[in-house]
């Protein structure tokens, strides 16, 4: 009787329902924090204004309505019929410092590129740089539900020789990819292309997916490691274990330029080169990034530790089901993804190469992809939201999650395109290339400052910079990262 309430309803709003797959507890848990650094310096009103627009047109009013739990406990869209000052359809703060970002004293720290292959700090130490005093980000959705904020917030801090803009949002909106649509379509109404924007759809993919999968083909690969039971009793216990007991996690940020992943490459083919005409076996960069960062994380935990890992890679639908997804007539701000999970052991993961490892993740993404099996788990996974509210988890009782992102299908190094607000151009010869308005640096991290205990072991690979540099963050324990460390000086 003494808990928040949500705001009474407006009349005239029109009540959208949430995407069945966007109100589930695994992106209602999250408040995203996406964070891009330039070095340009913009007219910060022109961004404010396009973005705006973009969510005054046509379905994309959708992202402008209001989170709200209706009687049923279920996440539904109340969107404004005229979006005014009192409810604007975004939020809005501009903060401008009258000296350069190397003066600042937080923002000066930014990871920047570097002569070899570095550690530095993670995304959530500049956290702090994007608090406002007068208006504070929504950090959980229950502050989305019990207020009347709209989801998306854009923040613009200028400094004299650079400008940093963030978009805060709930991942119940969307994922990484559903974020590139947004934002290629924002760059095209800042551009004066209106005519080109794509509508968002009005019949979600998901749920053309989910009646597809009504009709049973096949079980999916890994039924038989679906965690019921006694078994899920068992992973719990290992989980509140490891939360308890293990090591604490720290997030860094890996810098690796083109020649270090070139050594890591090539240590990876070279296991697979025999001599023989036969053809070497195809992995992708992503592929060797996430063997090595499961290799890492298993030299981590150290010889005695005999349990299983459970690698969880996460795939996105909307290019691998193009008879659901129509991705040249419309824009897909939702969320999209699964994870393929490949189960090896410890020891396994110690002792092999990342080129064994690198062609056991790929085995599992040609195995799990195919569409009847994509079908087979949306089937698994809607079961298991209906029945119990939660995802299935395939994995062994004693497995440890290692969970990987790979942003590089986003290509936000490719789709920003800020330069119609640029008043001023930065350094042509920085390490942009002479691109105006284009990022030099974005990072990603959970908007709420209280540590989420369960990230553990966790690996965000942001992308590969038009130079060649591949970003990447990891939640990792001291002593994986003493391990990268290690690893990063033999490259």
């Amino acid at each position: 009787m003494f808990g928040r309430s949500q705001p009474p309803r407006v009349p005239t709003d029109d009540v959208l329902p949430a995407r069945f797959f966007d109100d589930s507890p695994v992106v209602k848990a999250v408040v995203m924090r996406w964070m891009v650094r330039f070095d340009d310096v913009f007219d910060a009103e022109h961004l404010r204004r396009s973005l705006a627009r973009l969510l005054e047109m046509g379905s994309w009013r959708r992202l402008g309505g209001r989170f709200r739990l209706n009687k049923q406990g279920k996440l539904e869209i109340h969107v404004p019929k005229v979006f005014s000052t009192e409810r604007p359809a975004i939020r809005f703060s501009r903060i401008q410092f009258e000296y350069n970002i190397s003066e600042h004293p937080l923002a000066s720290r930014l990871p920047r590129p570097t002569e070899g292959p570095s550690i530095q700090e993670g995304g959530d130490v500049f956290r702090d740089l994007l608090t406002n005093r007068r208006w504070k980000f929504p950090k959980t959705l229950e502050d989305y539900l019990y207020s009347d904020e709209p989801p998306i917030a854009l923040q613009v801090l200028g400094f004299k020789d650079a400008t940093i803009v963030s978009l805060n949002f709930p991942h119940a909106l969307t994922d990484a990819v559903g974020l590139s649509a947004l934002i290629t379509n924002w760059c095209r109404v800042l551009a004066g292309r209106e005519d080109q924007v794509l509508p968002l759809p009005t019949v979600d993919p998901m749920e053309t997916i989910s009646q597809q999968a009504d009709q049973p083909e096949e079980e999916h690969v890994l039924k038989t490691k679906k965690l019921v039971g006694f078994g899920l009793m068992m992973f719990v216990s290992h989980f509140v274990w490891d939360l308890l007991f293990g090591p604490k996690m720290e997030t860094r940020t890996i810098f690796l330029p083109p020649k270090s992943f070139t050594v890591l490459k090539q240590r990876a083919t070279a296991e697979f080169q025999t001599g023989s005409d036969k053809a070497e076996p195809f992995i992708s960069e992503g592929d060797v990034l996430t063997a090595w960062g499961t290799k890492m994380v298993a030299l981590g935990l150290g010889p005695r530790f005999t349990r299983t890992m459970a690698v969880m890679n996460v795939f996105e639908l909307r290019g691998r089901l193009k008879n659901c997804f129509d991705l040249s007539g419309y824009a897909y701000v939702q969320n999209a993804f699964f994870t393929l999970n490949t189960i090896l052991t410890a020891r396994d993961a110690r002792e092999q190469g990342i080129g064994q490892i690198a062609l056991r993740l790929r085995n599992t993404l040609v195995e799990q992809t195919t569409e009847p099996q994509i079908r087979a788990l949306v089937r698994e996974q809607r079961a298991s939201l209906t029945e119990s509210g939660r995802p299935t988890l395939f994995a062994e009782p004693d497995s440890i999650l290692v969970p990987f992102t790979n942003w590089n299908k986003a290509r936000f190094f490719e789709v920003v395109d800020f330069s119609p607000a640029v008043r001023t151009p930065g350094n042509l010869k920085g390490t942009k290339g002479g691109r105006v308005g284009k990022p030099a640096l974005f990072l990603s991290f959970d908007s709420n400052p209280k540590p989420n205990p369960t990230y553990r072991n966790v690996f965000n690979i942001l992308g590969k910079d038009p130079e060649g540099n591949y970003w990447i963050t990891g939640m990792l324990s001291r002593a994986t990262w003493d391990g990268i460390e290690k690893e990063l000086k033999s490259l």
